[in-house]
Formats: C-alpha cells, structure tokens, sequence
C-alpha cells in the first residue's frame, strides 16, 4: 500500500540516518506507536500524508500530540533526527519544513470582502494582485506583481491532475526567492491542510508525490 511509503520518512529519515555517524538514537514510544497505528488505519493510501525525504534537508523533528483526536503533525529541521510531543526551543518559520492538519471543510471565505474581476470561465482577478485560475473541482490562488498570469497556477493543476487528485484548494504566496504552498486536499470525508515551501514548482514531488520505495 502507498501508505507504507509515507512512513519511509520515518524508516529512512530517522530509524536508518541515526546509523550514520553521530547519529542520536531516537525511542519510539508507545503512544506514538498508537498515533501511527490510527493514521494508517484512518488516511489511507494518500499520496500526500508524509512528504519524500531528501538527505540534503537534513535532520527532522517531528512534532506531534497523541492526547488530541485531531490528526496534525509538523515537521521541522533540527540538529538531531527526533520524535517529539511538543516544541523545543526557539524556531524560526523557516524551520518548518511541513505541516499537515485534518480538518472537517475548507475555510469559509464568504463574508470576506473581494474585489473580483472577471477575464474569462478559468481566470478572475481579486483585489488587484492574486490570480484565481480554476480548473474542474481544483482553484489556485497566487499573489503575484503580475495578476493573470495562469503559468504557476497552471503547473498545480496539471501536477494534481497528473497525480489523480481532482479536487482541492492551493494558494502560492511568492515571497523573496522562495515559495509559501499552503494545499486543501481530500482525504476520506476531511480536508488535509499542508502547508510547505519551494523554492520552485519542481519541488512539488517531494510534498505530494510517492517517494519510491
């Protein structure tokens, strides 16, 4: 099962890089042990659960609660490959490097005041400078200095479509060199929200794809 993959960050990232050379060996309590038991069994075989894992990001923490009946996790960089129930220490916010929440529905943003202009059935303009292109059951908003440019937008939806996701909300926030994803995926009756940064749309795969196995 594709769920599997997932947890080859876990495999992989921690259990197999605490192997190399300084490496600190990291203790798999039983509640975290419970906490994975319930993701597997309640997500399924999502693409999108756990990113890929890339050796150069170097070591992780993973940030969990096993007390809450929410499932979220984060996950950030750090000096060590850990498990950790609550966050240590001073991050800056380009220590995350991905976060995952379920919730119940999207976020509502009709009483948010829009100034929408309308270019054509896939393209609106909103409040001058964010591109709203959608395609199907799938929009993506981007804040751009050039407002109607579908190029990122685009790059999304042939990705989700290319993937077999056919629904969902993505926003791109363009900041200095790098790139704010903040995703609305399906999972079961939930909504995933996952929230990382690229610095270009390449990277995509390593957030939403199967890592091979």
């Amino acid at each position: 099962m594709a769920i599997r993959c997932r947890y080859r960050l876990f495999g992989y990232c921690i259990f197999a890089c605490n192997s190399q050379k300084g490496a600190k060996a990291v203790d798999l309590d039983s509640s975290y042990l419970e906490w994975r038991k319930e993701v597997i069994s309640n997500l399924g075989n999502h693409d999108y659960v756990f990113p890929a894992y890339d050796e150069k990001t170097g070591p992780l923490d993973l940030i969990y609660d096993p007390s809450t009946s929410d499932f979220g996790f984060e996950l950030y960089r750090s000096n060590e490959y850990l498990i950790s129930k609550e966050l240590s220490g001073v991050r800056a916010v380009h220590d995350r490097y991905y976060s995952n929440t379920l919730i119940e529905e999207l976020p509502n943003t009709s009483d948010t005041e829009i100034e929408r202009v309308q270019v054509n059935d896939e393209l609106a303009v909103l409040n001058e400078n964010i591109t709203e292109y959608q395609s199907g059951d799938i929009i993506v908003y981007e804040t751009s200095e050039e407002p109607g440019d579908i190029t990122n937008p685009q790059k999304v939806v042939d990705f989700l479509e290319n993937h077999s996701i056919n629904s969902g909300r993505v926003l791109l926030v363009n900041m200095e060199g790098r790139m704010n994803v903040e995703a609305y995926l399906p999972i079961n009756d939930h909504t995933a929200r996952l929230i990382f940064t690229v610095e270009n749309l390449d990277e995509l795969k390593t957030f939403l794809d199967t890592p091979a196995k």
